[in-house]
């Protein structure tokens, strides 16, 4: 008896906080929240973020429409036509910042949480058949890649792991200092390294394909002016080795199983190559 009377109270009384939570979220400035983002992650970061429109889903849940982000001399990082995003309101409380986000981009999606507290940093992301294609960056700079990206990448604190793997990856029309490379095609990429203290270490680099096989390992400092140094090693086919006999005599170095090798130093602005 005394949990009968009890349910038409507590019934009410989660209809009005509902229709109050409702009423709350409808209401938000969604135009001023949009702009302190921008301009949180203009002042926080080297980056520029444009957002289209945010419109509330349901309590915690937010949907962001034509969302780039950019560096300060223009050049569009990542661009997603439709984002949702999720945060949660218990570790809010706790005092930490905990957010999940869905994004379609380049044909295929991105799924990344991130979560920020006093003493703890977070983060990891997952593609799944990202097309490279579609990429305007590389676009803008003059490269021309296909193939379909997928991997993921975690970062706690200042250590972390990527990993990559692109399928069908093609290469056309690329010029590297001024000689330009034959049109290549590589049935598989893959890709995987680990960060720590600001330095990127590559465990495995490997392209695979029938008329070229690459691998390279090293490291590199991360950043615009950060060091790097990177062994590469080439083994063209026969018929690459024939045709591109001029470009290949530059390498002094052939390993046993056919493989060129020449390293590459200096920083991520100006590499330098070493025959």
């Amino acid at each position: 008896m005394n949990a009968k009377r009890l349910i038409r109270p507590i019934s009410f009384a989660a209809y009005f906080i509902a229709a109050f939570l409702l009423f709350f979220f409808l209401r938000l400035p969604y135009d001023r929240i949009k702009t302190r983002i921008e301009s949180e992650v203009r002042q926080r970061t080297s980056l520029d973020l444009s957002i289209g429109r945010i419109s509330p889903r349901v309590v915690n849940r937010f949907r962001l429409t034509d969302v780039s982000l950019s560096n300060r001399s223009g050049q569009v990082l990542l661009e997603s036509p439709s984002l949702t995003a999720s945060i949660s309101m218990l570790n809010l409380l706790r005092g930490v910042v905990a957010l999940d986000l869905d994004a379609k981009a380049y044909g295929g999606e991105l799924l990344a949480s991130a979560k920020i507290g006093r003493n703890q940093r977070q983060f990891e992301l997952h593609a799944s058949d990202l097309d490279l294609a579609r990429y305007s960056l590389f676009s803008a700079t003059g490269i021309n890649l296909g193939g379909k990206l997928g991997g993921s990448f975690d970062m706690t604190g200042d250590s972390g792991a990527l990993k990559a793997q692109v399928k069908g990856m093609t290469s056309r029309g690329l010029t590297i200092k001024g000689f330009p490379v034959p049109d290549l095609d590589f049935d598989r990429c893959w890709l995987d390294a680990n960060i720590r203290g600001g330095r990127l270490s590559l465990k495995k680099l490997e392209l695979e394909g029938k008329e070229l096989n690459i691998n390279c390992g090293g490291d590199i400092a991360l950043g615009d002016r950060g060091g790097m140094n990177l062994l590469f090693r080439l083994k063209p086919s026969e018929r690459l080795n024939h045709e591109q006999a001029g470009i290949l005599s530059l390498f002094k170095t052939r390993d046993a199983d056919g493989f060129y090798q020449f390293g590459l130093g200096g920083t991520l602005s100006e590499p330098a190559l070493r025959l």
